[in-house]
């Protein structure tokens, strides 16, 4: 009995150690379930993620004391039921859209909750005629024969999203070849050992380019909101626009007050000569410059003189 023990103990720590020394070997470590998955099923997916990843089942109790020996205690929380480890030098992202590409259609299971609403299409099926029409009848589903085939006359929601699924609507959908669940490994968390960050699959069922969308939109609400704040939060990304403003501003304050400067003595000397010009004009004063403006002003007060003198001789 001892020896069982002792050899129990030695079976356990080799097996830790050896869980130990594949997280340290690969940069990314994903949990997932695998319950309900065969051992061909098992198989197939080995072959399909050895490229790319390694798949290894073990016990809960293993996985967590190599967790947290390795300093990854936070993945603890995500052991539940039936569960196996991937190891892979790929990005968390990656790993989630390499497991999903590798789940295959599969029936669903009498009990379980339907992911969607599953939905029977009008038309032919592949079944022969016989007792099934009865059976499609007695669930709701219109059906009849057609062509010598049995046919759904009418498309129908057999099963609601949340709702479990019946013991015959279950047996009616695989003998329809209709698989509404996907098979494979359900990742329930991701580990990225470089950066020390978790994901879930909430997370990582996001395309990248959207959280890169994301990020920009961010940072230009950022940035608007920096520069809507003006001097009282200057950013690296806000100060040259704030500074251009703020000479602007500094520059039209020192035209309006007449303050020579280098930046604005050339507006200074243009508001002075319309000042002038506008002075001359009003006042008469012949120069080179006002004469042209003076003649035309004569000439058209002239006109407008002759106009109205015509008009009050005709009216007379």
């Amino acid at each position: 009995m001892k020896k069982r023990l002792k050899r129990g103990k030695a079976w356990r720590k080799e097996q830790i150690a050896l869980i130990a020394d594949l997280i340290r070997s690969y940069k990314t470590v994903g949990i997932a379930k695998v319950r309900g998955i065969g051992a061909r099923q098992l198989q197939r997916l080995r072959r399909e993620l050895r490229d790319n990843a390694r798949l290894r089942v073990s016990k809960n109790s293993l996985i967590a004391l190599s967790f947290r020996d390795s300093g990854m205690e936070e993945m603890t929380d995500y052991i539940d039921d039936q569960m196996a480890l991937i190891f892979t030098n790929l990005g968390a992202f990656e790993l989630y859209r390499l497991t999903e590409a590798s789940k295959i259609p599969a029936p669903i299971k009498a009990g379980a909750v339907a992911p969607h609403d599953i939905v029977l299409e009008a038309g032919p099926t592949e079944l022969k005629p016989g007792p099934v029409v009865g059976e499609l009848q007695n669930l709701g589903i219109p059906a009849g024969i057609a062509g010598g085939r049995v046919e759904i006359r009418k498309r129908t929601v057999v099963v609601k999203e949340g709702e479990r699924v019946t013991p015959e609507v279950a047996e009616i959908l695989a003998k329809l070849g209709v698989y509404p669940v996907k098979e494979g490994l359900d990742l329930a968390a991701v580990y990225e050992r470089d950066t020390g960050v978790l994901f879930k699959p909430e997370v990582l069922r996001k395309e990248p380019s959207e959280y890169i969308s994301e990020l920009c939109e961010a940072a230009k609400r950022a940035i608007s909101l920096a520069t809507n704040l003006k001097y009282v939060y200057p950013t690296s990304f806000t100060i040259r626009d704030l500074l251009i403003e703020a000479s602007m501003k500094s520059q039209a304050l020192a035209v309006y007050i007449a303050y020579p400067a280098p930046q604005t003595i050339r507006p200074l000397l243009q508001k002075a000569h319309v000042a002038a010009m506008n002075l001359g004009l009003n006042a008469c004063i012949y120069n080179r410059e006002t004469i042209p403006y003076l003649m035309r002003k004569a000439q058209m007060e002239a006109k407008a003189l002759g106009e109205a003198a015509g008009w009050v001789s005709s009216s007379v």
